[in-house]
């Protein structure tokens, strides 16, 4: 049985939506079609040597709460840098700017391969938590960890602010797989 034609001037039948295996590579693309934000988010962790720093770019990040002040990201739950973030119960989260592609790549590398990331840019020190924070983010955050909770192959990290920062920059984005900026309204 066929479904009846819209009338003329109605609304448009709904697009089928077809069941996905998981690992489906076309899921992936249609979530591709979703902006995101793009963060740098670092923790702190120590050696024998002393306090390290390590940090990761992250686009699964969004606030939770107002009343408390609770934010959020997922990390993979193999994922070198959630152990530092739990093991150091602090993280900093700096929003990147449309000027920070080339940062980007060194915080994408895997842990093994990637440079110190002192070096990867000109980094301050937070007040609150002692993670490393951009200063010319259009926004950062440090945030005690609140919760983590295991959802499918990735972990979900609450971190409760202790402090924030918001300056007028143009953030970078993430859409269909790729960075880009965002344009300026007409």
């Amino acid at each position: 049985m066929s479904s009846p034609a819209p009338a003329p001037g109605g609304p448009a039948a709904p697009p089928q939506v077809a069941l996905l295996p998981p690992g489906n590579t076309h899921l992936r693309q249609v979530l591709g079609q979703y902006v995101t934000g793009v963060c740098a988010v670092s923790t702190r962790f120590e050696t024998r040597t002393g306090t390290r720093h390590d940090a990761i770019a992250v686009n699964s990040f969004t606030s939770v709460s107002l009343d408390p002040p609770l934010v959020s990201m997922y990390l993979r739950a193999d994922s070198t840098f959630l152990r530092r973030v739990r093991a150091s119960g602090q993280w900093a989260v700096s929003f990147l700017g449309n000027w920070a592609r080339p940062l980007v790549g060194a915080l994408t590398a895997p842990a093994v391969r990637r440079p110190p990331v002192e070096e990867a840019a000109d980094w301050a020190v937070g007040p609150h938590t002692g993670c490393l924070l951009l200063p010319d983010a259009p926004g950062s955050l440090e945030c005690d960890l609140h919760l983590t909770q295991a959802l499918g192959d990735h972990v979900l990290v609450v971190g409760r602010v202790l402090g924030a920062v918001g300056r007028d920059h143009d953030p970078l984005v993430f859409h269909r797989g790729t960075f880009t900026g965002v344009a300026p309204a007409p």
